[in-house]
């Protein structure tokens, strides 16, 4: 059975209670249902036409069953009662916003948030139209009574669930049902704000994502650097040795050292990280360096001292560079040609 049942949002002083959204909708509070009551309604409301009028007990037992007060969550808000019940058939036509889910007891009363997202809903709050009527479907049971306040009653209310919640200009009682409720308000300000919190923390992970991401190159760049530190260790090797390891030195740490055991620690200490590449490649094409046994090695030779000088001193850094490139000049000459 479809029964209207209404209570007051409050006089239009206390729209101040009601808190916007920043895309425009509003969220209001509201008593939506009370418990423990006899609530008087035509016999033609409740099926008894042959009624003048009947007497419904509201058993706080059952509005405040949990499986009552969860229908009321999610259920849409509409201007005035549509004609027949809210389908999907139907919903488009007629809601206005929905409840949400934070419906609690207030004392004998059912509090509800609604959430008002067309503007016509909002504008008709704002203008003063505070009362709301809540569409439901119940069981009576007409077996009479007398509730604890003492009145006595034709019939009483069962098996209570939500259809609607709609926005009238007149409900059926008075202005105590008001909007506003600090502690709720708080409460669900404080919801919406971790509901915030939590798209920002997404928000700010999803960027570091991306960044993490950018930093990575893919897998071909990867082989490619891979292949070229393996070339690299290889040609080090030949001149430091295969015992030599490169872990946690860089390509121009693994450079140097292979300089400094080809030309000595002294010479390669004054090389710029240039002259040190440019030395490396040039040791690197030669044969294999035997350190070990320190062979004599042409090439470090001419880089380390000069062809004309008796004394053979060592030379400086400009002069080594300059024997180098004179070396690389005359390599493709036949031996008694240089």
């Amino acid at each position: 059975m479809h029964i209207f049942d209404r209570l007051s949002l409050g006089p239009a002083a206390e729209i101040a209670g009601a808190r916007p959204l920043g895309n425009g909708a509003l969220v209001v509070q509201a008593r939506a249902a009370r418990a423990g009551n006899v609530q008087v309604y035509r016999g033609d409301e409740v099926a008894r036409p042959d009624l003048a009028q009947v007497r419904i007990y509201r058993d706080p037992d059952e509005i405040f069953r949990p499986e009552s007060l969860r229908s009321f969550g999610h259920k849409p808000v509409t201007l005035d009662h549509p004609p027949e019940a809210v389908t999907p058939r139907t919903w488009r036509g007629v809601a206005r916003g929905h409840v949400g889910d934070e419906v609690v007891r207030d004392g004998e009363f059912v509090r509800i948030p609604m959430l008002l997202a067309d503007s016509s809903a909002i504008a008709a709050v704002q203008d003063g139209r505070r009362e709301v009527s809540v569409g439901y479907t119940c069981d009576l049971d007409w077996t009479p009574g007398t509730a604890p306040d003492g009145s006595p009653y034709d019939a009483r209310q069962t098996m209570v669930v939500v259809d609607h919640v709609a926005i009238v200009a007149q409900g059926r009682a008075g202005p105590e049902c008001r909007i506003g409720d600090s502690d709720l308000a708080r409460r669900l300000a404080e919801a919406e704000g971790r509901a915030q919190a939590a798209e920002t923390a997404l928000a700010q992970r999803d960027g570091e994502v991306a960044a993490l991401r950018a930093r990575v190159p893919d897998t071909a760049a990867l082989d490619a650097l891979a292949a070229e530190r393996g070339a690299l260790v290889a040609q080090a090797r030949r001149i430091l040795g295969d015992a030599f390891e490169p872990a946690g030195l860089n390509a121009d740490a693994i450079r140097r050292a292979a300089v400094a055991q080809a030309l000595g620690e002294a010479e390669a200490s004054g090389m710029g990280a240039a002259a040190i590449e440019g030395a490396f490649r040039v040791i690197a094409a030669g044969p294999r360096h035997a350190s070990a046994s320190h062979a004599p090695d042409p090439l470090r030779d001419a880089l380390r001292q000069r062809p004309d000088a008796p004394t053979q001193a060592p030379l400086t850094q400009e002069a080594a560079h300059a024997a180098m490139v004179e070396t690389l000049r005359n390599a493709w000459k036949p031996a008694g040609a240089r």
